[in-house]
């Protein structure tokens, strides 16, 4: 797998919208490997708006730390205060390993290198979960743990079924744990599960039942869907919302429909409607949760700001932005917007440490992945498809895709990279 010539992903620090699919001739020989490690090659991948808030705010998450430029990156690229390597969920095989743990052929789960260029990771086994490793080497210690944990699965033959369910995997697996996430903890219906995704965030914020109407904004994307699915099918009776509306863009109005996930979907301008409590459905004593998860205009805080002028007892719960090509300096701005404001950010990374130490490790992993065989094998979403790129060269036209906006709703771009 290492004999052709290496090509990675590059990107502009300060635009994400400008790529290059840069060629590493001097990449091999690899070195040897060093101890406590294994050298993995990317083989599936996907890409979705979650990769642009990437690029986006890179520099926030400690993104550009993760997977630095090689040292052989032609002169013109070489800057790393100039340009950088995101990375992308998916699947890498094992090349070579010197940990007993994990054997040549082995397949690793977890946020991967963009590229052909295999990869070296300095590793500690998980004592509590024993097909799990910690990526330790040094340049990664400043990054959120839930970049550094990666599955390790044993050798098996890549059938088309193998490579369609680690492609769903890598589409949205890590989509699906935040909003597993949100659910189970922000929306706990045990007390003593409660974990605030912000320091203003209390249990009677959180508490949902029969009198709770939520709205989740920016409904079609893939955490959104997720956190729709598991308020309809994972809570217990007297714990469910009385209704659960999309809130999204015209164009994505019949894909979110169709999903069958939404008691209801409006579009973002909505709000300017004389009959929308009669569209909402609310009542004098309704409660409203916004989860907003990256709409357009900055909608949820405009409907938020709407229910509160008529005294309504709503809340909002902020889990991403929305995603547009801006600089450094522009992304922190809006940051500090929202700290302003007082809002409500939800960190996946920090809530799911603290789950861990509530459930215990063992616990905690058997349960999420047991949600997630379920909504995996019950198909996901209705009307998501995977559309399938290959090589490097499938990448790079999936990425300007991505950037002009030209990935629809019901589209998960997926790559093959062996």
């Amino acid at each position: 797998m290492e004999t052709s010539t290496p090509v990675i992903q590059v990107l502009s620090r300060n635009n994400y919208e400008e790529q290059h699919l840069v060629t590493l001739p001097n990449a091999l020989p690899l070195p040897e490997l060093n101890p406590s490690s294994i050298r993995v090659q990317t083989s599936i991948i996907s890409l979705t708006a979650n990769n642009l808030t990437y690029g986006r705010i890179g520099h926030l998450l400690s993104i550009w730390d993760i997977h630095p430029l090689p040292p052989s990156i032609p002169t013109e690229y070489s800057d790393p205060t100039k340009f950088g390597r995101i990375a992308a969920w998916g699947y890498a095989t094992v090349l070579e390993s010197n940990v007993s743990e994990i054997g040549t052929g082995a397949q690793i789960f977890g946020l991967l290198p963009i590229g052909t260029l295999p990869l070296d990771m300095q590793i500690r086994m998980n004592p509590e979960v024993p097909t799990q490793f910690f990526e330790i080497s040094k340049h990664r210690e400043n990054v959120m743990s839930l970049y550094n944990q990666y599955t390790s699965y044993p050798p098996s033959k890549r059938t088309e079924e193998l490579k369609k369910s680690q492609a769903y995997d890598a589409l949205f697996q890590i989509f699906f744990t935040t909003s597993y996430l949100i659910n189970r903890f922000s929306f706990p219906w045990d007390s003593e599960e409660l974990i605030p995704p912000a320091a203003n965030w209390t249990l009677e914020k959180g508490t949902i039942d029969s009198k709770t109407v939520i709205l989740i904004f920016a409904d079609s994307g893939k955490t959104a869907l997720a956190l729709a699915y598991l308020l309809k099918s994972s809570r217990p009776a007297g714990t469910q919302p009385r209704t659960i509306l999309g809130i999204g863009s015209s164009k994505s109005r019949s894909f979110a429909k169709e999903t069958g996930l939404y008691d209801k979907v409006l579009t973002y301008d909505s709000d300017s409607d004389n009959n929308l409590d009669a569209k909402l459905d609310l009542k004098a004593d309704s409660k409203i949760l916004l989860v907003e998860f990256g709409s357009r205009g900055e909608a949820g805080n405009r409907w938020e700001d709407k229910f509160r002028e008529e005294g309504r007892n709503v809340e909002q719960l902020i889990v991403a932005g929305e995603v547009v090509a801006e600089s450094p300096e522009k992304a922190n701005e809006r940051f500090k917007k929202r700290t302003e404001r007082g809002a409500s950010v939800f960190n996946a990374s920090i809530v799911r440490g603290k789950a861990i130490e509530v459930l215990g490790e063992k616990r905690f992993f058997e349960e999420l992945m047991r949600e997630w065989k379920v909504f995996k094998e019950g198909g996901l979403v209705e009307s998501l498809r995977l559309v399938w790129g290959e090589g490097m060269e499938g990448v790079g036209k999936g990425w300007e895709r991505l950037c002009e906006g030209g990935v629809s709703a019901d589209q998960g771009l997926v790559f093959s990279l062996d």
